[in-house]
């Protein structure tokens, strides 16, 4: 009877941990795009929650708000089986312009971003500079594209002390449709002078 009580409970540990890991595995998916394996929007927004609830005056954040040119056009000419391994291989590319510190994030569709924390004078610009430079860069011939694929990449610093995550992302995205609306494959700062009170 030891030795089947000892299976027993071998048997209910076992399953207990199963579940513990299955759970953990859930919770992981819930929170990583599947095409990508970067963060999703929901994690991407539960850190910025994080983020705003511990930030201090003296803390720096910056957004970048980075939205493929053209995606429609190249999922109409290339198929979306393509457009699917253009976002996998952007996603890899914004991963290896970021800092270790940095969160990327698949935002939805063709829309990334990323946080970054205590960026210096200058860094937001010159990653989101990386990322058009890396992106651009791809080699995509294997899979039958031609076309130069780019990004535009609006970026967003935080310049007061009580501004919201919300209010700098908003930011971003306005700098991000200047890009698009200035010619697309560049990246333009917020300086955020007309929303100052």
């Amino acid at each position: 009877t030891v030795v089947r009580l000892l299976n027993s409970a071998a048997f209910e540990t076992s399953a207990a941990l199963a579940r513990v890991y299955s759970h953990q595995a859930a919770e992981s998916e819930a929170r990583t795009d599947a095409l990508t394996q970067l963060p999703n929007r929901r994690y991407f927004d539960e850190y910025c929650t994080l983020i705003s609830s511990r930030r201090r005056s003296s803390d720096r954040v910056a957004i970048l708000s980075v939205d493929v040119d053209h995606f429609k056009r190249l999922n109409d000419t290339y198929g979306h089986p393509v457009g699917d391994l253009v976002l996998r291989s952007i996603g890899k590319a914004i991963q290896a312009s970021v800092r270790e510190d940095d969160v990327p994030a698949r935002y939805g569709g063709e829309e990334f971003a990323v946080l970054l924390r205590n960026p210096g004078i200058g860094v937001a610009l010159e990653i989101g500079e990386r990322i058009r430079r890396n992106v651009s860069d791809m080699d995509l011939a294997d899979a039958g594209v031609t076309d130069r694929v780019t990004v535009s990449v609006g970026v967003a610093s935080a310049q007061q002390a009580g501004e919201t995550m919300d209010e700098i992302i908003a930011r971003a995205d306005r700098a991000l449709y200047e890009a698009k609306r200035t010619g697309r494959d560049r990246v333009v700062e917020d300086s955020n002078e007309d929303t100052v009170q």
